[in-house]
């Protein structure tokens, strides 16, 4: 009888968010990398609560809520791993303390071009109660927008009409690692996320040289933050668009914040991309076999590639998790909307392995639009772990090396820094 070794990992954030048991043959060496963030112990409410309060580069918020008349939350989308609801409760008491009426409060979700959501998201991000008492609302990248001006990098900038209406604008979110501007977080709440359509196809294309016959800024990519020319262009838009107060986060594995900045959207964001460098770096040995969940960005699952590429051997296989039960998240900018048409910078070409020769994509839920991305030679989606072990057998011997990234959509590999 042959000994199975198990590893678990988080698993299904907005569903069950239970953690997923991985088994391999007793004969392969698996190594589970390690998160500082793994055990790290969470705020308090109080300590919340505490940090929200006291700003870097602002006026508290109880000041800048003394005048205020109309009052915007603006919250990360789906794709992001905030609890909205843990740090929401706190501003709202802030705000009816000085006096604004719940009428005048509206929440409204930052998707940039991932589309729409219901009730059923709003209450997995809030709580029930804020959004039976409260406006939330989605955002339209295509029109309700206010035409600001341009940016001196040449961008027009068009922002949601109801954010504009409102006197005193807020945003939560959180800060991970980002492909384009080095971390999420900060500006990108106003741009992409509430921005319109011409704003966000500029800055992505125009200004980051993302899409079909671009060169992509050499400012741009994995953890460059700082002088990134996205970012810069997106904190201008943030600036010209007025967005008051910014809570951004870093979270642990449990996706329960371990470090909190409020105030100046520029200044959280910089200190929280330090603290997501600091707690979310992962030891990553180059092993046969790489496995990455997809815990923090489920609806984004090809985010792990990244780490993935980099922890696996020329000749390995690469296991992408993607098991999110509503699949991959829409995209108006980037993805395929047709069997040849896409999006505005969309890239027809089918990609290509960086590293490993072979990818398995698991999960329980296959779409084929989303396998159309990838050359079938080298790319198979499994729908059952047995069956996955099975597969990796018919490459992958006695003595074969494992490599576990708990969650490739959040983990940076330490072995690139």
């Amino acid at each position: 009888m042959i000994e199975l070794r198990e590893v678990k990992i988080p698993h299904n954030a907005w569903y069950e968010d239970k953690p997923f048991t991985l088994t391999f043959p007793d004969t392969w060496k698996v190594h589970k990398c390690k998160i500082p963030s793994e055990d790290a112990k969470p705020l308090t409410p109080e300590q919340i609560k505490a940090a929200i309060h006291n700003p870097y580069g602002q006026k508290p918020l109880e000041k800048l809520a003394e005048n205020a008349e109309e009052v915007v939350i603006i919250f990360d989308d789906m794709t992001r791993p905030t609890k909205t609801y843990q740090y929401a409760p706190h501003i709202l008491e802030t705000l009816h303390k000085a006096g604004v009426p719940k009428d005048n409060i509206r929440f409204i979700i930052s998707p940039g071009t991932h589309g729409t959501y219901g009730r059923i998201d709003f209450v997995k991000k809030l709580g029930d109660d804020i959004v039976s008492e409260y406006q939330v609302y989605n955002h339209n990248p295509y029109d309700i927008l206010d035409h600001l001006g341009e940016t001196s990098y040449g961008t027009p900038v068009y922002i949601n009409s109801e954010v504009m209406a409102c006197d005193l604008k807020i945003g939560i979110g959180t800060v991970l690692f980002h492909r384009l501007t080095g971390y999420s977080g900060g500006g990108k709440m106003i741009s992409p996320g509430v921005a319109g359509m011409k704003t966000i196809k500029y800055n992505h294309g125009d200004i980051g040289g993302f899409g079909p016959g671009l060169t992509p800024c050499k400012t741009t990519g994995y953890l460059s933050n700082d002088t990134n020319r996205m970012r810069l262009d997106m904190e201008e838009t943030a600036r010209m668009a007025g967005l008051d107060y910014k809570i951004d986060t870093v979270l642990n594995l449990q996706r329960d914040p371990i470090e909190l900045y409020a105030g100046d959207f520029v200044e959280t964001q910089r200190r929280a991309a330090k603290g997501t460098k600091k707690w979310h770096t992962i030891d990553n040995p180059v092993a046969d076999i790489a496995v990455a969940g997809a815990y923090m960005r489920e609806n984004e699952p090809y985010l792990s590639r990244w780490p993935l590429y980099n922890s696996v051997k020329d000749d390995g296989t690469i296991v992408m998790f993607n098991d999110d039960p509503n699949g991959d998240i829409n995209h108006w900018l980037f993805n395929r909307h047709g069997k040849e048409v896409g999006a505005c910078l969309w890239n027809p070409v089918v990609s290509k392995l960086a590293h490993g020769a072979r990818m398995i994509i698991f999960g329980d839920y296959p779409l084929k639009s989303f396998m159309m991305r990838y050359d079938p030679e080298q790319v198979t989606w499994i729908r059952k772990w047995d069956e996955v072990i099975e597969e990796l057998k018919n490459n992958h011997g006695e003595g074969s090396t494992v490599t576990v990234i708990p969650d490739g959509t959040s983990n940076i590999p330490a072995n690139l820094l």
